[in-house]
């Protein structure tokens, strides 16, 4: 639900066996078990001569000429999926900036100079490359194409090609004719003021997430995953990152194209920083992006449509939680009436939730909260100063659930906490601050 939410499970009892199952052994024939010596990683491994060749095959490959039209990234010793998701929409917004400056520049320069227009990422060492195929397939989906500018994607692995690769092909928006538009749909100066959004964050963790205990485990921005030592967890900070795009005289396309892709391609940064930092260095990340903060719906469009479908392409869900918040977040527009990754659990399932209890408890547990009032109070707790995402480590979500089992008869009930929290910012009457 929020920076540490409860997370409880029931696990499957297994009674009665004695001896661990085992699978029979089966022979395999005509097989080869014989490491492929020209596999991509293999050659990287190999030595940085046989790297390099492989590099200029794939660029001979791949036609890739000494123009400026392509930015071709190789990265010889990427794994990880994460890692490549962060690489690739880094390289996404490199081109649009790219597009961005060229087009400030004088009629005549601009006339002289090219746009980046496709992109090229290699990535010969990836220990999964159909994850390529995956972010593929997002990258051709109608947001990216709307967001991100994107006109065509294709993915070819190897042995089709001398190494896995991902060809992206950007439309420039911000070429002359394309950003003609009426004055009040430009943007003079889309660089909003950033300098308070780190510390009111701040200020929203400490005086109120913390200080009204909605998250069980977060009590300010030094001490996050508190109490949870005892399963291996230590504490750690939480981590604020702010976010701007700082792009002036450009179209309103154009902006929200460049708006974007920070956007995305800040959050898959933070999920890399995050994974390689310790965790008594810092517990969980936020990511606050200002410019988004009277737009909920293009923050909800670019979080549901870009940036949650290519945490399920590249697995991430393995190793991240993640959270949407926003100043006017309302889980009604949302639409949602089933449990989504990143949102509020829905009023009607909340209700539900605080009707269960009821009924389950005693005289003196008795919760009574209008409807209207449990709506106010449930959006209010993902309500933010800024448009912000949060990102969390799934270990300590695990490590949570692991430690709430063990407190016995001491343990929350099931899917209280939302309920509490309604309750509490109800009765403390913050529900409209």
């Amino acid at each position: 639900e929020m920076i540490l939410p409860i997370i409880l499970s029931s696990p499957w009892l297994l009674a009665g066996i004695t001896t661990a199952f085992q699978f029979p052994k089966i022979k395999f024939d005509g097989i080869s078990t014989k490491e492929d010596l020209n596999a991509p990683h293999t050659l990287v491994k190999n030595s940085p001569e046989q790297a390099e060749n492989l590099r200029r095959r794939l660029e001979n490959y791949c036609d890739i000429s000494s123009g400026d039209e392509v930015l071709f990234c190789w990265e010889p010793t990427l794994r990880k999926s994460n890692e490549v998701a962060d690489v690739i929409f880094q390289g996404v917004a490199r081109v649009l900036r790219e597009q961005y400056k060229k087009n400030q520049q004088p009629s005549v320069k601009k006339r002289t100079v090219s746009s980046l227009k496709e992109l090229i990422l290699s990535f010969p060492s990836m220990s999964q490359p159909a994850d390529l195929h995956k972010l593929s397939a997002v990258l051709q989906s109608d947001e990216c194409k709307q967001f991100l500018g994107v006109d065509d994607v294709c993915a070819e692995l190897y042995p089709s090609s001398p190494a896995p690769y991902l060809r992206i092909q950007i439309s420039n928006v911000f070429a002359e004719g394309q950003t003609t538009e009426s004055a009040h749909n430009s943007i003079t100066n889309a660089s909003m003021p950033v300098k308070c959004a780190k510390s009111s964050t701040e200020s929203w963790v400490n005086k109120f997430l913390g200080k009204y205990r909605l998250c069980p485990y977060t009590c300010s921005t030094s001490r996050a995953a508190v109490g949870l030592l005892s399963v291996g967890v230590p504490e750690g900070a939480v981590r604020v990152r702010v976010e701007s795009t700082n792009a002036e005289n450009v179209s309103r396309r154009s902006y929200d194209m460049l708006r974007a892709a920070q956007l995305v391609s800040s959050f898959w940064s933070e999920v890399v920083c995050l994974m390689d930092a310790a965790q008594e260095d810092w517990a969980t990340s936020l990511i606050v992006f200002p410019e988004y903060d009277t737009e909920f719906e293009s923050f909800v469009d670019i979080c549901d449509g870009i940036i949650e479908p290519t945490v399920v392409a590249t697995h991430a869900t393995n190793s991240i939680g993640r959270a949407w918040f926003h100043p006017n977040y309302d889980a009604d527009a949302v639409g949602h009436t089933e449990v989504i990754a990143g949102h509020a659990i829905p009023h009607k399932m909340v209700e539900g939730f605080m009707e269960s209890l009821n009924a389950s408890g005693g005289r003196d547990d008795q919760i009574s909260l209008g409807y209207a009032e449990l709506v106010e109070a449930n959006n209010r707790v993902r309500k933010t100063p800024h448009a912000t995402i949060n990102i969390l480590r799934r270990s300590q979500l695990s490590a949570a659930g692991q430690y709430e089992k063990g407190l016995g008869k001491r343990q929350p009930k099931p899917n209280s906490i939302y309920v509490r929290n309604a309750k509490r910012l109800s009765k403390l009457n913050l529900v409209d601050d």
